[in-house]
């Protein structure tokens, strides 16, 4: 199937549907613009919900600085 950016605007939940049914869906940008295909990813990765690696070492607390700062009697 072949649309306009214009018709797949309003037809989106449609086009996607077709496209995981295995359908090939292409929106094409005006008459003579790029086309785009559209296609579905079957095997996505697991979220890793751990701590970044990139993180690692650079951000540090401890407890007992928040419990003092929150715990702080005032006079």
């Amino acid at each position: 199937m072949q649309t306009t950016i214009l018709k797949a605007k309003s037809n989106l939940s449609s086009l996607l549907r077709r496209a995981e049914a295995g359908e090939p869906v292409y929106i094409q940008r005006g008459r003579k613009g790029p086309r785009f295909r559209i296609v579905p990813e079957r095997d996505l990765p697991k979220r890793d919900l751990g701590a970044d690696p990139l993180w690692k070492g650079q951000v540090a607390y401890r407890d007992e600085a928040i419990w003092e700062s929150e715990w702080q009697e005032e006079t």
